[in-house]
């Protein structure tokens, strides 16, 4: 491109119509001349148009911006949240050439620049990228130690689990703690898991346990897949309702590795719970009874899935749980109730499922 042509479109950059702007600013990012990343950035920061904002940082994702990464860098501190997101995601957007420049300013005084440093690493994602988000486990701020924990995580950086395990074993923040007992489930289950939940129940007892931990705990024992793991955790809940949505998650979880997880009484004896604890979520509690009526089960009077029935039939939010667990877990007397229940309801949906139900 001749001086000339660069000279016009430089003019088109700053010119006072929008679209000459938009065009020069594409034009500029299709062109080879290695100033233009200078120009789109010092454009970029005194721009108004969201639109041309938008078209300067997606141009300068597609060219390199090496000669630039300084000044990117420092709008990291600035104080336009849009300035700071477009630099994470131009600086992003550079690969492995960016990683070193990254890597040696993870050491910068302001820990919110640190935090961003890390995430336009993560959106690099490399290998080399990886490394350097490690190095953030040992930061100073527990919430860049934190963001390093749920990258790690989310990047499935395995070789970072056990000292992950080591500054959950010494670490007394709370919030760092639980990041990383979800990272830990994020990459799968094995030793780490195993040990994360020694930690936890050094004798496996878990009744001692904080609250806080209460939600990764009982993921963790299910990725271990450990039904006796899983029903201790379960247990050790004392209000069931405020953990139920998550108890449920994990069985579902646990059942593709052991589609015989609930022939454990503990386990079941706690789906029951929830299906009928009236504080739960509906939607939690239907998830409960969907479980029941897969394990099946053997039926007698005393049975306490025939009162848990009764008892959802009752109540009107759950009374379609309520007839399939009559109908189909609860023998000969359970079919008779359904078909009571046909007859007196004028719900026409109710009626039909239960003819459905008694029919099958």
């Amino acid at each position: 491109m001749s001086s000339i042509d660069m000279d016009n479109l430089l003019r088109g950059l700053h010119d006072s119509d929008e679209t000459e702007r938009l065009y020069a600013v594409q034009d500029l990012a299709e062109t080879e001349n290695p100033d233009v990343a200078l120009h789109l950035l010092d454009r970029l920061v005194i721009e108004e148009s969201r639109a041309i904002r938008d078209a300067i940082v997606f141009g300068l994702k597609t060219i390199s911006c090496s000669r630039v990464y300084d000044a990117l860098f420092g709008l990291f501190c600035s104080p336009d949240a849009y300035l700071r997101n477009a630099a994470v995601v131009i600086l992003g957007s550079q690969g492995d050439d960016a990683v070193g420049f990254l890597a040696s300013n993870l050491d910068h005084s302001n820990r919110e620049v640190r935090k961003l440093t890390l995430d336009a690493l993560f959106q690099i994602g490399s290998p080399d990228a990886v490394l350097a988000v490690r190095a953030c486990l040992y930061d100073r701020a527990p919430n860049v130690q934190i963001t390093a924990v749920e990258y790690l995580g989310r990047l499935q950086d395995e070789a970072s689990m056990d000292e992950m395990l080591e500054i959950f074993q010494k670490s007394p923040e709370p919030m760092l703690r639980t990041s990383i007992l979800e990272s830990l489930s994020l990459m799968g289950a094995g030793t780490p898991i195993r040990k994360a939940l020694n930690i936890l129940a050094p004798h496996g007892d878990f009744s001692g346990m904080d609250p806080i931990y209460i939600p990764q705990a009982i993921n963790l024992a299910a990725k271990a897949g450990n039904p006796e793991d899983l029903s201790a955790v379960i247990d050790s809940v004392e209000e069931m309702s405020v953990y139920a949505d998550d108890i449920m998650r994990a069985l579902e979880q646990a059942k593709r590795r052991h589609p015989d997880l609930l022939l454990n009484d503990g386990l079941f004896k706690s789906v029951l719970d929830i299906a009928g604890d009236s504080l739960v979520r509906e939607d939690v509690r239907y998830a409960a009874v969907n479980s029941i009526l897969v394990r099946g089960c053997a039926f007698s009077d005393n049975s306490p899935i025939y009162f848990l029935a009764l008892r959802l039939a009752s109540d009107e939010s759950m009374v379609y749980a309520g007839v399939k667990l009559l109908a189909c877990c609860c023998g000969a007397k359970g079919v008779k109730k359904t078909r009571e229940i046909m007859e007196d309801t004028k719900d026409e949906e109710l009626r039909t499922l239960c003819l459905e139900l008694v029919e099958a």
